[in-house]
């Protein structure tokens, strides 16, 4: 009789650490979820807007002068064509005014 209420009490502590480490578990994630900083939120949107602002920096602007400088050296030894020129303008309408362009897209569907 002696062992088996041992085993009872036993049985008991394991249950009631158990729900103690669930409370304290579920206090943590609650915790976490309502401290924006926390809970690391709107990762995606930092992450796009770096990446914008990457391809869109000095980087972007410099490559851009470099591609108009080649340009000009193909239309100065007469190797240029309408259709060269316009990849290159087009590309960098798109890469600089793309934030613009959405913008206006967004606008006109709301």
């Amino acid at each position: 009789m002696k062992v088996n209420s041992l085993n009872i009490t036993a049985t008991n502590s394991i249950q009631s650490s158990r729900s103690r480490a669930l409370v304290a578990h579920l206090f943590l994630i609650s915790i976490l979820l309502l401290v924006p900083e926390l809970a690391f939120a709107d990762p995606i949107s930092e992450g796009v807007d770096w990446v914008m602002q990457l391809l869109t920096n000095g980087i972007a602007r410099s490559a851009a002068i470099i591609g108009i400088a080649i340009l000009g050296y193909l239309a100065w030894f007469g190797r240029i064509t309408g259709e060269t020129c316009g990849k290159y303008i087009a590309g960098i309408v798109l890469v600089f005014g793309g934030s613009t362009i959405v913008d206006l897209i967004i606008s006109a569907v709301k």
